[in-house]
């Protein structure tokens, strides 16, 4: 290892600029000459933006001031918290009715207030909206006093949420606020609900429907736009014929990136049966500041291929669809999950796709069409270990009534987004020699187009069903791909097989995969190319398994023997399985967290939090006793996992059994006669817009401290914190 560590400076910054985030890190912890890798903060910085400079902690190092060598040393280690299923803290942050997670934040309706927590930025104090008094605020003096209040979206401080009144015309009421500013910033009166989203961020809101009926008969995807600098709608509502599909993250997806709306679907027809052989990514996308059919953009089919039918069937309710930035380059990404009997083979695999979004290239020189990515040149690196070496480096709401019917429609034109059904001859030429070609109707749009390569590193395979034991959809509550830990993770419900109940008992589970090392030519004398690096296969399934070290699945907690008694991890099972709190599980996963709601319909659920970076540190939390064991790496940077492990021994403060079952939480519940058609989405304030109809105080928004300091119910995994 001294030779290694004797490298002169340009030549180790050469293998730096080669290798992942990862092995930078293994390469710095394997003698102290190198720890100056992860250590020194020039050095650092120009690993983070190299290696990782659109993630979170690039934006904290920038932005936020803190340390590059901290930010590269928490971005290893959450990775491998993912990759191992091996979590930093997890604790009960509170009971709701209904929830969503986005952006790093919490947002739960309880009984009648919203209470919004920063779990990414540990927060102690929850924001707190009374909704009777946000609906009187919000409403017009003659609205109806009941209704079904329902959460959509949060980003940037701003929560949006729909409010169906019980009357009989059922007035439905888009309203946004700013929990900060104490604002209301609009409230829209809504023709239409259905499958109804919102994006949103400091500048701009978007709402969608799958509500335009169009001239084939099938429901369409319209979308209305609002500027908060200006208060006002767009005149513009988009059609959007061509993003086919009505389910969001399973045939659709919507998101904002870089002053862009973009939406993508991996339908191709309306029909339920056609004839086609190659199925492709539809793409669309818009500057939000100006959403005119000059400047929307779609993708060519020849450049989103997604698969050829011939692969073999898909089981659709195993389908996930997102959109997901790229950490290195910072490009935006689709990631879909696919479970399929791939070329008609009697076993099905869930197989998890990376494609590229790739638009034609802008007639204009419009600068906000081009993506910026971050490189680093070796010769930064190298002139930074040069001087490691000698010693010199510096260490107002806005009233609507329904849509205006003076708007103007922006549809995207046939010759620019429409692929609408052809009603000529088809050109069978260009089509395959396939006996299906005789069954062709003039209304057909089949499309082919020879498969192009797919490329290991866009593609990961998971577990075929072989091993045990075999998840359900039923049984697996949660479902996650993590592009850059490489991981496929699952929230299941794995119950004993000794117990008849099948008594809820949910784990983490994760699949991920390394970099192998580079592919060589054999060492065989006399073969040409001896010891050189070569191409990996053109047949994806041996280059994946030549190219990739697959890693056995983790759990997480461990299996534990039901003959012999473990307090301590009985604790944890309690913990992510409330005994008083069990069934209806559902939950949401980021790129570091995980939240899920568990309990019954009648009842506030519990809602788990599981964190994975080690920055999230929530007080009162109880820290895990039984650490004996080196986590990853050494040093007090990596110490302390999940898996219970420090090389500290035992601590001196024992642990504490966290015996739910007999510890009561209460919560004064007021709310009455609540509607639970779907208590993830829906909340019925009853007749407490009346009570509050007089005398209204001024605040509908205040701060109290957060839920989970009283509940008390959590655990901290990492090293002691001081």
């Amino acid at each position: 290892m001294g030779r290694l560590a004797s490298l002169p400076y340009e030549v180790l910054s050469n293998i730096i600029e080669n290798v992942d985030l990862e092995d930078v890190f293994n390469l710095a912890i394997t003698c102290k000459g190198l720890l100056f890798l992860v250590q020194e903060e020039s050095i650092c910085k120009l690993t983070i933006q190299s290696k990782i400079g659109y993630s979170k902690e690039a934006y904290d190092a920038s932005s936020a001031g803190t340390s590059s060598a901290s930010a590269l040393r928490r971005a290893v280690k959450r990775r491998h918290a993912i990759a191992t299923a091996c979590p930093y803290l997890v604790a009960m942050v509170g009971l709701g009715d209904a929830f969503i997670y986005t952006n790093g934040v919490l947002s739960y309706v309880l009984d009648e207030s919203i209470r919004v927590l920063d779990l990414h930025n540990s927060h102690q104090l929850e924001h707190v909206i009374s909704i009777p008094k946000l609906l009187t605020r919000a409403l017009p003096e003659n609205s109806s006093t009941r209704g079904i209040f329902r959460l959509l979206y949060y980003s940037d401080g701003i929560i949006s949420s729909i409010y169906r009144s019980s009357d009989e015309d059922e007035s439905v009421w888009l309203i946004s606020f700013d929990i900060y500013a104490g604002k209301i910033l609009i409230r829209q009166e809504l023709a239409s609900t259905d499958k109804i989203l919102v994006r949103n961020n400091k500048e701009f809101l978007y709402y969608g429907t799958h509500s335009e009926l169009g001239h084939d008969g099938h429901k369409k995807w319209v979308v209305h736009g609002y500027n908060f600098s200006t208060r006002k709608w767009f005149d513009q509502k988009i059609h959007l014929p061509d993003i086919v599909g009505s389910e969001v993250h399973s045939t659709v997806c919507f998101e904002f990136y870089k002053d862009y709306f973009y939406a993508v679907s991996n339908q191709t027809s309306f029909e339920e049966e056609e004839i086609d052989w190659t199925s492709y990514y539809h793409c669309i996308r818009f500057p939000l500041n100006s959403p005119c059919q000059d400047l929307l953009e779609r993708s060519d089919k020849e450049q989103m291929w997604r698969r050829q039918h011939q692969e073999g069937p898909i089981d659709d309710r195993w389908t996930n669809l997102r959109l997901d930035v790229d950490e290195i380059t910072g490009d935006i990404k689709i990631v879909e999950s696919r479970k399929e009997w791939h070329l008609g083979t009697s076993k099905s695999q869930r197989s998890y796709y990376t494609t590229d979004i790739k638009f034609p290239e802008a007639s204009h020189n419009d600068e906000c069409y081009e993506f910026g990515c971050s490189s680093t040149s070796s010769v930064g690196f190298s002139a930074l270990l040069s001087t490691i070496g000698t010693g010199t480096t510096d260490s107002g709401a806005s009233s609507l009534g329904s849509s205006s019917s003076t708007s103007a429609t922006l549809a995207t034109s046939s010759s620019l987004v429409s692929s609408g059904p052809s009603k000529v001859p088809h050109d069978r030429a260009s089509l395959p020699n396939d006996p299906l070609i005789k069954l062709l109707q003039p209304e057909d749009n089949p499309f082919y187009m020879p498969p192009p390569p797919r490329y290991a590193q866009n593609i990961h395979r998971g577990q075929d069903g072989s091993s045990r034991p075999t998840i359900t959809l039923a049984k697996c509550r949660v479902r996650h791909y993590h592009t850059s830990a490489m991981t496929y993770f699952d929230l299941v419900d794995d119950p004993l097989p000794e117990d008849l109940y099948c008594t809820q008992r949910l784990r983490l589970r994760a699949g991920s995969r390394k970099l192998g090392p580079p592919l060589v030519h054999p060492l065989n004398p006399g073969e040409e190319g001896l010891g050189l690096l070569r191409k990996p296969p053109d047949d994806v399934d041996v280059a994946l398994q030549e190219m990739y070290q697959e890693q056995k699945i983790q759990y997480w907690p461990p299996a534990l023997d039901p003959e012999e008694s473990n307090n301590d991890w009985d604790a944890v099972y309690r913990l992510l399985n409330p005994p008083t709190h069990l069934g209806n599980v559902e939950g949401i996963m980021d790129e570091r967290s995980l939240v899920y709601a568990t309990g019954g319909c009648n009842a506030p659920r519990a809602l788990i939090f599981i964190g994975f970076d080690p920055s999230i540190k929530l007080a009162g939390l109880k820290t895990w006793s039984r650490m004996k064991e080196k986590g990853v790496g050494e040093g007090p940077h990596i110490d302390g996992r999940a898996s219970g492990r420090s090389e500290q021994g035992e601590f001196e403060d024992q642990y504490i059994d966290v015996d739910e079952i007999n510890r009561t939480v209460v919560i004064d519940s007021k709310g009455k006669g609540k509607e639970k058609c779907s208590p993830l989405q829906r909340v019925d304030v009853g007749s407490a817009i009346r009570r509050q109809a007089v005398g209204v105080p001024r605040s509908w928004v205040s701060r109290e401290k957060a839920m989970y300091l009283d509940i008390g119910l959590g655990f901290y995994f990492g090293k002691p914190r001081k």
